[in-house]
């Protein structure tokens, strides 16, 4: 499906190709023998020196004018305890009954600097999907986007206007 963007006047394709984070920034910044040596990974779950839990999540991020929602993915940091119940909860079914967790953002998302290490909160969804994370300060430029919603063009590039 092609669309007209009302940004920047040329033809997007309708998907959304969703901007993710494949490793928290701590992992990102390890060089090879490191990595082996003090992380334990997966798709979803990452551990450093069994003292850091992160996990990976996403980021809704409602788009203006249409039904489906931009999905950030990204990595959180949450404490040991925290995680320790997470662990307990992640084959539950009914695991999105959980409250939210105090988590904090183990990326440095594009267009959004200085987020590495902001208040954050997951919020567990089901065992089968990966947990939604939203930005806790209703200031911060993430949360006004989760609550606003972002341009067509903004999630067909994840970029502001004028910066294509």
């Amino acid at each position: 499906m092609k669309s007209v963007c009302d940004t920047c006047g040329l033809d997007h394709d309708g998907e959304l190709f969703e901007l993710a984070y494949l490793r928290p920034d701590a992992v990102v910044a390890m060089d090879d023998e490191s990595r082996a040596a003090r992380v334990r990974e997966s798709n979803d779950i990452c551990i450093i020196d069994d003292s850091r839990f992160f996990l990976r999540g996403t980021l809704p991020l409602p788009v203006h004018g249409r039904d489906d929602v931009y999905m950030l993915g990204v990595w959180v940091e949450v404490s040991a305890t925290s995680f320790a119940r997470i662990h307990e909860l992640w084959r539950e079914p009914a695991q999105a009954d959980e409250p939210p967790f105090e988590a904090t953002l183990a990326n440095d998302v594009r267009n959004h600097p200085g987020s590495l290490g902001d208040a954050a909160a997951l919020q567990l969804t089901g065992p089968k999907t990966r947990p939604s994370v939203f930005a806790v300060d209703p200031a911060h430029p993430l949360a006004i986007e989760q609550r606003e919603g972002i341009s067509f063009h903004r999630a067909t590039g994840y970029t502001y206007p004028g910066s294509v």
